[in-house]
């Protein structure tokens, strides 16, 4: 008797105090987790998707900055800028100047793509704390880089650096306008 008395109290606090919690967290977190995800997997791509010539539909700045932050920059070919980050924040501009930035970017992509810079991929997990990983998404696959650290990055001498200065240029463009 004692033990279901006990049973029953803990079962009520997880229904009064754990549930709401976790309620409220999914209620923020889910759009950019999941944002990303569908991103990630290309689940967005359709027949219907604008590509250009070599069917790259967006191109991917995956950044892990530090306190469990991921910031998630993507840059669709149809002008579109969207930045995604686990505080459940997201961001989305067709500016002019963030259309800029982001062209800026998805040329610095290209071409460390032609430099093969870029490997088929699977692995969708964030990057690593201080860490950048960088994905170019086309009809068919997800190409990736591997995940470098940011201060490895910052060097001008590092072939994936004009990619980083590129995203994150594009970043501040679009924290700029929203």
């Amino acid at each position: 008797m004692r033990k279901l008395l006990v049973m029953t109290a803990i079962a009520l606090v997880a229904i009064f105090i754990v549930a709401p919690r976790f309620v409220r967290w999914t209620s923020t977190r889910p759009r950019a987790i999941v944002g990303r995800q569908a991103i990630l997997q290309r689940t967005f791509v359709d027949s219907t998707t604008v590509a250009d010539s070599d069917g790259v539909v967006a191109v991917v700045m995956d950044s892990n900055i530090g306190g469990g932050i991921i910031s998630t920059l993507v840059a669709f070919t149809d002008g579109k800028t969207t930045l995604y980050t686990t505080r459940a924040k997201l961001l989305t501009s067709d500016s002019p100047p963030v259309r800029e930035a982001a062209d800026r970017f998805r040329a610095a992509a290209a071409a460390a793509n032609s430099a093969h810079h870029f490997q088929t991929t699977a692995d969708f997990d964030p990057p690593g704390n201080g860490k950048t990983r960088f994905y170019i998404l086309t009809r068919t696959g997800t190409y990736a880089t591997y995940a470098d650290m940011n201060v490895i990055l910052q060097n001008e001498r590092q072939p994936l650096h004009p990619l980083l200065e590129t995203g994150q240029a594009a970043v501040a463009e679009i924290q700029r306008t929203n």
